[in-house]
């Protein structure tokens, strides 16, 4: 493993807000480099050709074949937890559906068990709630609590010839450079497809609910679009919706980088080498030097400069994956046979920083 850059001691963050500065940052890992922490975070921390090494085989994961044959799979799921929703009876969009749909679509996709499926939505309470405390150390019980979570299931699918199909047990059988991945690097791979994606995924669709159900207009047209058969110009369209849902309200907040050299920052100033840098993706989503009004809703004009996933070697590996998701959700939703609403005008919870998105968006069948 390569060494990681050390951030110098007391210097404070530098948060790099504007689009322009965020797409230059993440282009540029020689001198943003991602190896902003001490702990194992394949390949998120990684650099260089080590992190090339790795992202190839987490990419081998998600090729369009394999979101397009999980695509059924994850759309049953989706049709038959709406099926089991109240009707007349208000639900949350984010922690009733959201949040179950993510724990199982999880679970299919890597062949782990349905009995596992509480655990983790227990997993995901105590996750949101230590990161709204800002305490490193129940942050860190929490990451471990999930590391042993994910320890069970390797050692389960490496032993258990039942599962030895399963996406776990083949990324555990796996072969990086020609040596056999450690324990600690698979472990840390399925904690990056899962810890992250299950609290993204449910906020994700809680902020595509309250944006739709918010403007009639694009009400009306997600109806539309989720209730006739899906055709490659729908899907087109409907991706393109879900993404400027999450541009104006982007719950992937920041992500780190730390500089490997000094650096002329704007306005002429100077950042020292080993100063950790923030981009902040939110922000950037909403400058008005290329959106405009932030508020102003064109899936169209803003789709090739829509930093949800990121930018750059590190942009995000599962935006496929999650966009596809996404829309078999939001297709369930608003394609179901009941007109589907906001309840009232306390319908919106905010989160709380540093998350994005809404803690809370309640919702109703009629």
């Amino acid at each position: 493993m390569n060494a990681s850059p050390l951030p110098a001691t007391g210097t404070a963050p530098v948060r790099l807000t504007s689009h322009a500065e965020v797409v230059a940052a993440a282009h540029n890992p020689k001198v943003y480099s991602s190896a902003t922490s001490r702990f194992l975070h394949v390949p998120n921390t990684m650099d260089g050709q080590e992190h090339a090494t790795f992202r190839a085989l987490v990419d081998s994961y998600m090729t369009p074949q394999i979101v397009s044959g999980l695509e059924p799979v994850f759309r049953d799921l989706a049709d038959e937890l709406v099926r089991s929703l109240p009707v007349g009876r208000e639900f949350d969009a984010v922690n009733d559906f959201g949040a179950q749909f993510a724990v199982r679509a999880q679970c299919a996709w890597l062949g782990w068990p349905a009995e596992l499926e509480g655990r983790l939505l227990e997993w995901m309470d105590s996750n949101v709630a230590a990161q709204r405390s800002g305490e490193p150390e129940r942050n860190a019980a929490v990451a471990a609590a999930f590391d042993e979570i994910v320890r069970e299931r390797v050692d389960a699918a490496s032993t258990d010839p039942v599962l030895s199909e399963t996406v776990t047990a083949q990324l555990a059988s796996e072969l990086v450079e020609g040596r056999e991945l450690h324990t600690d690097e698979i472990v840390s791979i399925l904690r990056n497809w899962t810890a992250g994606d299950l609290s993204s995924l449910a906020q994700c669709v809680g902020v595509v609910v309250a944006q739709v159900l918010s403007n009639e207009d694009l009400h009306s047209r997600v109806t539309y679009l989720s209730r006739r058969e899906a055709d490659e110009r729908g899907t087109r369209e409907l991706d393109r919706i879900i993404d400027e849902c999450i541009r104006i309200n982007d719950p992937f907040i920041t992500s780190k980088r730390v500089t490997t050299c000094p650096v002329t920052g704007a306005g002429g100033s100077e950042i020292p080498e080993g100063t950790r840098v923030i981009l902040d993706w939110a922000a950037a989503n909403r400058d008005p030097e290329v959106f405009g009004d932030p508020d102003a809703f064109e899936p169209d004009t803003n789709a090739p400069h829509n930093l949800v996933y990121g930018t750059g070697p590190h942009v995000c590996p599962g935006r496929e994956l999650s966009t596809m998701e996404l829309r078999v959700v939001t297709r369930a939703l608003f394609g179901s046979d009941h007109d589907f609403s906001r309840t009232g005008p306390e319908w919106l919870t905010a989160e709380e920083p540093p998350l994005g998105g809404w803690a809370h968006v309640k919702v109703l069948f009629r």
